[in-house]
């Protein structure tokens, strides 16, 4: 099945029009922001992040403010800096994995458990989104919006990443992420990013012109 759902998955980006985007992207993404927060942690997180990646002002080469000061913060255990800036990159990227595991963790270290309870839920159901299959293979491969999704989902499954190569195979583009478990045991994770070239060509086209070339694609 998993296969097939990557299959689908690709047949959807298609249809949806992942270079091209919807009518108005942003009314459509503001809806099912609003649904997902009524159904979650059981919301259709697929659609959210994919139709997040179609709005205009979706910014794929850049990391904010915010999510830079919760990593800092994070870093240094500092859960006092870390949940307002996780909370302000929430409310900046709701599907940001990074965000709502960091403010789970800085909310149950805070007695909040039901707080807690729903940002790791949340994130939980981002990661299962974008693992459209084990990310083993090119045929399994997993489906991001960006390239801060492939690390978030690396650090969610407790992989570190020593080595990151592009990959083409079957008319498609995939990043292979090679990785050591919690175990200690290597492994190579694949992500689809035929849509993720796409946008970050579009956004870097202003640099080309003024800068001489895109930046660089690893955070």
């Amino acid at each position: 099945m998993r296969p097939l759902v990557l299959a689908i998955f690709i047949s959807l980006v298609a249809r949806a029009g992942f270079a091209a985007a919807p009518d108005d992207p942003e009314a459509r993404y503001q809806a099912l922001l609003a649904a997902a927060k009524t159904a979650a942690p059981n919301a259709d997180w697929l659609g959210l992040r994919i139709a997040f990646a179609q709005r205009p002002g979706f910014k794929i080469l850049a990391q904010s403010a915010a999510k830079r000061e919760m990593f800092e913060a994070a870093e240094k255990s500092d859960c006092a800096a870390a949940l307002p800036a996780a909370k302000a990159a929430i409310e900046e990227a709701y599907v940001d994995i990074d965000a709502h595991l960091v403010a789970a963790f800085c909310e149950e270290n805070a007695g909040d458990a039901a707080a807690a309870r729903l940002d790791r839920d949340i994130g939980a159901g981002l990661i299962a989104s974008v693992e459209t299959g084990d990310g083993l293979s090119p045929a399994t491969a997993f489906t991001p919006i960006d390239v801060d999704e492939e690390y978030a989902v690396m650090r969610a499954v407790g992989a570190k990443v020593t080595e990151q190569a592009l990959v083409q195979q079957g008319g498609h583009s995939f990043d292979a992420l090679s990785a050591v478990d919690a175990k200690g045991q290597p492994a190579t994770y694949y992500f689809l990013i035929d849509r993720v070239l796409a946008a970050e060509s579009a956004a870097a086209k202003p640099a080309d012109a003024s800068q001489g070339g895109p930046p660089g694609r690893t955070p």
